[in-house]
């Protein structure tokens, strides 16, 4: 009896040692987990703190700015643009939800942002396409891919795309306070050194040398824009290069109000008449269709239409010849997936000769027609696929002539033309927006039609011959903050007459 008796307490006392060993192996994995917890819990507290200290300095600077009735347009458009950090704050309530995001969820705020930007959409934010927090790809400052569609971008305003300059610029202006002004300030510099033929030029001009360098301030601009009441915005910008040309580039008023209305009215001179975006090019040189086939700037009245993915026009205007013209355009860009969007436009030109294109009116003079209309049509559609970390962009385009002229100066009259393709992929590469971008283009029956090569010289002119063929390789990377790009640029181009040339450029890019 005593034998089983000791048997029971040895039982017990080990059943009694091991509940008390997995007591204490419990309690500790608990303390480990609540040391966990309490830690999370101390990186979000401070997280916490952060975020209220930055929405506190939102509010001061959102009071100042709406105390000022003159402030720079990206400081009320979007006031981290000058920020490196991928984080966009475009207002109190979604730095808010960010708050919340962040209080709620035990991963890690970069996790968060990224979750939170893919689950809307490849550059989609707030119902529509928004490049404003992406790496930029620009040309000449303004810019392109599946941005250049879209006239909802939060982006500097030397940056906007002048095929929708004025409705990105209306689509922002709830911002401002009534009868306020602010301005905006673009600088463009390019170090050059190029190596080919000897250029023929256009007008009897003497031949560019095959071989040399330079350094050219491209471009100063300086806009101002007001608001005049609720439904009028004035709009006007001055302009100088490296040859001192001083002037006023653009100067035009928005009649309308989207709160009101989707239709919207422009009156005077704007940066380009919105027919097209005219892709295929790098950080100097423009795309081979925008070379001979593009609109530029003349007085107007448009009247146009805009949605949160929508944007068209017709426009009309007075050639030199005091005959009427008209253009209609439609822009759309939305998305088709959380990892795929897109952006198509079409547009039309009854009489590209009478918008201000230098190329066709000089060769339909030089062939004794300068009478002729000769309209043009244009056609561009961009896709935007997020993959690994970045976003990788393929965007095409084709522009014809829609009236047949004897351009090749054989008797036969025929149309011309030219298309391009380009890819470009941009992300963060250690902790700076990168991008890299190569495009090709290439035209028909154009070697009469006197064009523009990327050397950035004001006194170039035009070559004699049309390009033929078009090579770009590009990058572009964000320095100091956002407002600040610079980037390597290889051009080649190779003309009908037999000549080439090779340009190497670095572009520097400064937004105000």
């Amino acid at each position: 009896m005593n034998f089983f008796i000791k048997i029971l307490t040895f039982l017990l006392t080990i059943a009694f040692l091991f509940s008390i060993g997995r007591a204490a192996i419990k309690q500790t994995d608990e303390e480990q987990i609540l040391k966990k917890d309490i830690s999370v819990l101390r990186l979000q507290i401070f997280s916490l703190k952060k975020q209220i200290n930055q929405v506190e300095e939102y509010q001061d600077s959102t009071n100042t700015s709406l105390r000022s009735d003159f402030a720079t347009y990206s400081s009320k458009v979007n006031n981290t643009l000058t920020s490196v950090s991928p984080t966009k704050v475009d207002a109190l309530g979604s730095r808010s939800n960010n708050i919340a995001t962040r209080v709620s969820s035990n991963e890690t705020f970069d996790q968060n942002l990224f979750r939170r930007g893919n689950s809307q959409g490849v550059f989609f934010s707030n119902g529509s396409i928004d490049v404003g927090n992406a790496p930029a790809i620009t040309t000449q400052g303004q810019i392109t891919y599946l941005g250049s569609y879209s006239g909802n971008n939060t982006i500097q305003l030397g940056q906007i795309s002048k095929n929708l300059y004025a409705s990105t610029i209306i689509g922002q202006i709830d911002k401002f306070p009534n009868y306020s002004m602010f301005f905006g300030g673009y600088f463009e510099g390019d170090a050059q050194t190029w190596f080919g033929s000897q250029i023929n030029r256009a007008g009897g001009t003497s031949d560019f040398p095959a071989t040399g360098q330079n350094i050219y301030m491209t471009t100063v601009d300086l806009y101002f824009l007001a608001n005049v009441g609720e439904y009028m915005t004035a709009v006007f910008d001055f302009l100088t290069d490296d040859n001192s040309d001083f002037g006023l580039r653009n100067g035009f008023v928005i009649l309308g109000n989207l709160d009101t209305s989707p239709f919207f009215v422009t009156v005077g001179k704007n940066r380009r008449i919105s027919v097209g975006t005219y892709g295929g090019g790098g950080p100097w040189s423009n795309g081979l269709s925008e070379d001979f086939l593009a609109p530029g700037s003349v007085t107007n009245i448009s009247l146009n239409y805009k949605t949160s993915s929508i944007n068209a026009n017709v426009t009309t205007f007075g050639t030199q010849n005091n005959h009427l013209d008209f253009s209609a355009a439609i822009f759309y860009a939305n998305k088709l997936t959380t990892d795929l969007s897109y952006g198509l436009n079409f547009g039309y030109i009854f009489n590209l000769a009478g918008a201000d294109n230098t190329s066709i009116s000089k060769f339909l003079d030089s062939i004794d027609n300068g009478n002729d209309s000769v309209g043009i049509i244009d056609i561009d559609g961009t896709l935007a696929y997020s993959i690994l970390g970045g976003v990788l962009q393929f965007q095409s385009g084709w522009s014809t002539t829609t009236n047949k002229e004897d351009f090749n100066k054989n008797g036969t009259s025929v149309n011309n033309g030219a298309w391009y393709f380009g890819l470009a992929y941009g992300f963060r590469l250690y902790g700076r927006n990168t991008n890299f971008n190569f495009s090709y283009s290439q035209s028909y029956n154009a070697a009469n039609i006197p064009m523009s090569l990327s050397i950035a010289s004001p006194n170039f002119g035009l070559a004699d011959s049309g390009i033929k063929k078009q090579i770009i390789v590009s990058s572009q990377r964000s320095y100091f903050d956002n407002n600040v790009l610079i980037g390597p640029e290889y051009s080649y181009q190779s003309l009908y007459n037999g000549e080439d040339m090779n340009t190497l450029t670095l572009d520097l890019s400064v937004y105000i």
